[in-house]
């Protein structure tokens, strides 16, 4: 038989009463079975392991990304360590040396990273051989550096991932892989001071400097660069050529007392009733300072002609001084390695007959050497302007009468005093060309230190056609008084060369250096920044020649 439920009460109605509805019972009940509290304990903890997994994420690759970045540093300084020695073939070894494997110069200091040996591969590559710098199977022209490392983990171990590797690459050109080609001007004092005895290369003045060009030649790329050399004070037409054709040593019957006075006729001794005085044939005859216009296009510099006019330049642009890239020696044959006395048993260039009645005066040259840039610029698209100075910085061209056989004085104030002196009257002076004034400003015997200052900035700063102008003090003094005396003590031939350089302006010295252990120089025409521990002409020119011809990256893609 069926049960019945009749009359029977459910639990929450017993004895008349609703438990769920009415009094504290009921609302415990009521509670207790809509509480959710504890629902979220097991999401929270799998979003604090999702949390926990993010952060390991972040902290590790965090980590590895900065290590990559250390990497990447050390790949780079491989790869420009050995592309800088090509085309020599120890590129390897000197490549490895800069990795970040153990014992090499970039070892990684982190904490608990262990890099592996890096690979390094020459490279032949078309792009840069467009650029001049050639290449063959045993002479690479760029140099490919690989480094993997391994980074240990702090948090993603738990996941089961100890470590990560990573790796970088980089490829570096050789020296002289730039794509812009470079003109150079070299212009050399060669003025009687530089017959002074320089200890430090035991050799004189002249051909120390001379030593630092051959330098410098031995560094650039004659598929790339032109160089051309100028000097002061200018020399006649028909004799210029002397310095770039074996110039031979100055034999005694033309010197006295160990110096060339009865060839320069130096108004230092004071009188000209010498035994010889016939200029000595191995060297040029100087000429009184010309004022070439300051130059504003591209038609060069063209001095007067004739066997008399005077030219500031010795050698014209030409590539010719070694006969490749990766040639070893200068090429004997070249005019310019000539007058670089870079030929055995050439003397090279020296000091002019009768310099010694012109003195100092750098506007002139400078001038000529930036109108010279400007054409051969022109003719080559796409290269840039350099401008090698070195001096002693001392202007002190007199306007007083000095030359031996007329009365014409070195710093000219009317053409009749050119035109007249060594009483030649075989050329005209230009018409475009001034004569010196007294009014200080270019050309001028007055403040003859400032101009040179203006002029090279003037290159330095041409408009749109900066030419990157180095200087060299060589025996520079740091005194306004015995010094630039037409200056009247504002400024010092230190100060002159240092202020001559691109950037001095804008407080840049990266491109002056000074030789300041030479004759005339003192401790205080010191070269700032990394200059100023290169001090020998050699060096000095080898650090231009680095500045011209650095190794450069470029994307590892290059073909």
């Amino acid at each position: 038989m069926e049960a019945s439920l009749e009359g029977v009460e459910p639990i929450a109605h017993m004895n008349g009463r609703d438990w769920l509805r009415d009094g504290a019972t009921g609302r415990a009940w009521r509670c207790l079975l809509n509480d959710e509290n504890g629902q979220i304990l097991p999401w929270f903890v799998l979003l604090m392991l999702l949390f926990l997994g993010v952060s390991a994420l972040v902290a590790d690759v965090g980590y590895a990304m900065v290590v990559q970045h250390q990497l990447q540093a050390s790949a780079d300084a491989a790869a420009l360590a050995a592309a800088q020695t090509l085309p020599n073939s120890n590129y390897s070894t000197v490549g490895q040396s800069y990795s970040s494997g153990t014992g090499d110069k970039n070892l990684f200091k982190g904490f608990g990273i262990s890099g592996g040996t890096a690979t390094i591969t020459p490279k032949c590559l078309t792009t840069v051989s467009n650029w001049g710098l050639a290449c063959n199977s045993t002479s690479p022209n760029a140099v490919s550096v690989t480094q993997t490392a391994t980074v240990p983990t702090f948090f993603a171990g738990i996941f089961g991932v100890k470590n990560m590797t990573i790796s970088a690459t980089s490829t570096a050109a050789g020296r002289g892989a730039v794509p812009l080609p470079y003109n150079v001007a070299i212009i050399l004092d060669s003025t009687l001071s530089m017959d002074s005895y320089d200890s430090n290369c035991s050799a004189t003045q002249m051909n120390c400097a001379l030593n630092g060009v051959q330098q410098l030649l031995q560094a650039l790329y004659p598929t790339e660069d032109n160089v051309a050399l100028f000097t002061f004070p200018n020399v006649t037409g028909g004799t210029v050529s002397v310095d770039s054709s074996c110039t031979t040593s100055i034999p005694s019957s033309y010197t006295s007392g160990g110096r060339q006075q009865n060839y320069d006729h130096s108004r230092t001794f004071g009188y000209y009733s010498m035994l010889n005085q016939t200029p000595y044939p191995g060297v040029p005859n100087a000429m009184p300072y010309t004022f070439p216009p300051v130059p504003t296009g591209t038609s060069g510099y063209t001095p007067p002609s004739g066997t008399w006019g005077p030219t500031y330049q010795v050698v014209g642009f030409s590539n010719d001084f070694r006969s490749s890239n990766t040639a070893t020696s200068l090429n004997s044959s070249s005019a310019l390695v000539k007058a670089a006395g870079g030929v055995s048993g050439c003397q090279g260039m020296m000091p002019s007959n009768y310099d010694g009645d012109y003195g100092t005066y750098y506007a002139g040259a400078v001038y000529a050497a930036q109108a010279a840039l400007l054409a051969e610029q022109a003719s080559n698209p796409g290269s840039k302007n350099v401008m090698v100075i070195l001096g002693d910085g001392d202007s002190n061209a007199p306007n007083s009468s000095g030359s031996p056989d007329s009365s014409s004085p070195s710093m000219a104030t009317d053409t009749t005093d050119i035109t007249t002196s060594l009483n030649s009257g075989e050329y005209t002076y230009p018409t475009s060309w001034s004569v010196a004034g007294s009014n200080g400003t270019y050309p001028s015997y007055k403040k003859e230190c400032s101009q040179a200052v203006t002029a090279a900035q003037y290159a330095a700063t041409y408009s749109g056609n900066q030419t990157l102008v180095y200087t060299i003090a060589y025996g520079a003094s740091t005194s306004k008084t015995s010094g630039c005396t037409s200056d009247g003590g504002a400024i010092s031939p230190c100060q002159t060369l240092q202020q001559m350089s691109t950037g001095w302006s804008s407080g840049t010295q990266t491109y002056f250096y000074s030789d300041y252990t030479a004759t005339g120089g003192d401790s205080g025409c010191q070269a700032a920044s990394k200059n100023n521990t290169i001090t020998s002409l050699n060096k000095i020119f080898q650090a231009i020649a680095t500045d011209l011809t650095s190794v450069r990256l470029i994307p590892n893609n290059t073909y």
